[in-house]
């Protein structure tokens, strides 16, 4: 176990919060989309409930049948195997489109695909392989050699612009990359967690005062609890430094 694990494990303020009495459980209380360039997100399935808190176009897709891409409706970006990788399980992202762009890893063809009618299926036109629910690793999404399985098949909603998998109905989402989860401890503070999902650079995130149940113009201090200090009192909102 390496020595940034084992403080982590061991860190009192962090216990401390696991076991509050109050035994309140964190929830997501906010997201936003990265703002960065050229991040690629994952593709994970999730309830496509509107009423849970995923943006609507986080669940929403346009397949153009000329040039083979799947475009998020989210960003326009292209449904991709992750570093045009050939491997069984390679991850599904989403990043930007470079079809037929001979500067870039595999000149795009990693974000064409197939989709057949008949069977249901999403096939890679780089290396045959289909579009898959990873059920061991869920909600995970990648490409893997096609079996003819319902984790394999996804059924198109012309009306909403879902996708979704014949396995369990659940929707082909782009991630949320910037969270904010939130949860009340015994003493009326919140415990906080700024969370970065992306998979390329940092980030920094905001937390808003609202969305954790105080006013807006409450002064709040704000502790971080891997290290241990206080960084100031602010009001209404905290940003943090890059999260990565």
């Amino acid at each position: 176990m390496s020595a940034a694990t084992l403080a982590t494990l061991t860190n009192p303020e962090v216990i401390a919060v696991n076991q509050d009495s109050l035994g309140v459980q964190g929830k997501k209380v906010a997201f936003a989309s990265s703002k960065l360039p050229n991040i690629s997100t994952e593709i994970v399935v999730a309830n496509c409930s509107t009423s849970s808190k995923i943006e609507p176009k986080r669940l929403q897709w346009t397949y153009n049948s000329q040039d083979g891409t799947i475009r998020s409706a989210l960003n326009g970006r292209c449904l991709s195997i992750n570093n045009c990788s050939t491997v069984e399980g390679a991850t599904i992202v989403l990043s930007e489109c470079h079809i037929n762009d001979s500067q870039t890893q595999c000149q795009g063809k990693n974000q064409q695909w197939t989709v057949g009618i008949a069977d249901q299926t999403i096939v890679s036109q780089m290396n045959g392989m289909c579009l898959n629910f990873n059920l061991q690793h869920g909600p995970n999404v990648d490409a893997h050699t096609c079996n003819e399985q319902d984790y394999q098949q996804w059924l198109w909603n012309a009306t909403d612009g879902t996708v979704q998998t014949k396995h369990d109905g659940q929707c082909l989402t782009v991630l949320q990359e910037l969270e904010v989860w939130a949860g009340s401890l015994s003493d009326h503070s919140q415990a906080v967690v700024l969370l970065n999902r992306g998979n390329t650079e940092s980030e920094s995130i905001t937390v808003k005062w609202t969305d954790i149940g105080f006013s807006n113009d409450q002064a709040a201090v704000v502790r971080h609890l891997w290290t241990r200090e206080d960084l100031g009192i602010f009001t209404s909102k905290f940003t943090s430094p890059n999260i990565t």
